[in-house]
């Protein structure tokens, strides 16, 4: 299976349509799109895009340290840890120019590596995104603090209620695949000793630094995500936001056909598949 190591620790990744070795890469092939999911998710929430994608890109997908298939160490979960991971993962892979997708937690990811070397982005997605220094849900506070005092299954119990209650019949396919990530979910995140204690960093004072093109996404009915999806692309000069009407938090699972469309669109803009 396909890990990178990060120090000591390794970091899973899943590829479609890879490049073998160096000498594969021709001047006209489309850079790469990675693809972070959101929290307590992971490389299985981009399945489709996956599929869709790899017929004419080299697709990747991560699992953040702590999640699916990655190593989960005692600490090391800030969003300065993320962005140096995934930056560690570019560099092993050889790559020097790609496209970057990021949901929620995955977002935030992508804003911090957007502003650490936004000269590698070709292009930047960001779907339902969080960021860092914004205030979100207090619901996540609770679950932190359930695990801290009554251990990881309350935490995640807790936390399927919280995230799943949108998913009804009409979603049973996404509850399903989203309940199966949770539970594959180590929780290690939750226990982190550092947990609420790394240096606090501020993307709504800097993300006007921003020169990458830039698409957000947000559903119509994710409403803690909607207000922080439009200040973003406010203030995000080459930026661009769609809102998805009756749609809730998982915009790429939810409407996978539109957000395919949708992506592809953008990104055949700014470097098409010949």
């Amino acid at each position: 299976m396909p890990f990178v190591s990060v120090g000591d620790n390794r970091l899973f990744y899943r590829e479609e349509n890879p490049v073998a070795t160096d000498g594969d890469i021709s001047e006209s092939s489309p850079a790469p799109i990675i693809f972070l999911h959101g929290f307590t998710l992971d490389h299985r929430q981009w399945l489709n895009q996956l599929d869709y994608f790899g017929r004419g890109r080299r697709v990747i997908a991560i699992d953040a340290m702590g999640h699916g298939r990655s190593d989960a160490p005692e600490s090391g979960y800030s969003r300065a840890d993320r962005v140096e991971h995934l930056h560690r993962l570019v560099e092993a892979l050889g790559i020097e120019k790609y496209h970057l997708v990021g949901l929620s937690m995955g977002g935030t990811t992508a804003i911090g590596l957007a502003l650490r070397c936004g000269e590698r982005l070709k292009s930047l997605t960001l779907a339902s995104t969080a960021a860092a220094g914004w205030r979100g849900s207090s619901k996540v506070s609770l679950v932190d603090r359930l695990a801290r005092e009554k251990g990881l299954e309350a935490a995640r119990r807790k936390w399927k209620q919280i995230t799943l209650a949108y998913y009804k019949s009409e979603h049973e396919q996404i509850k399903h695949q989203m309940e199966e990530m949770i539970d594959s979910f180590s929780g290690a995140v939750w226990l982190d000793p550092m947990r609420g204690k790394y240096p606090r960093e501020h993307d709504l004072e800097r993300v006007h630094e921003i020169m990458t093109p830039t698409m957000i996404i947000v559903g119509a009915l994710d409403r803690i995500f909607v207000p922080l999806a439009h200040t973003l692309a406010e203030q995000i000069p080459y930026s661009r936001l769609y809102v998805y009407d009756k749609v809730g938090h998982m915009v790429n699972m939810e409407q996978p056909d539109r957000f395919n469309r949708d992506l592809e669109a953008f990104l055949d803009e700014i470097e098409p598949v010949v």
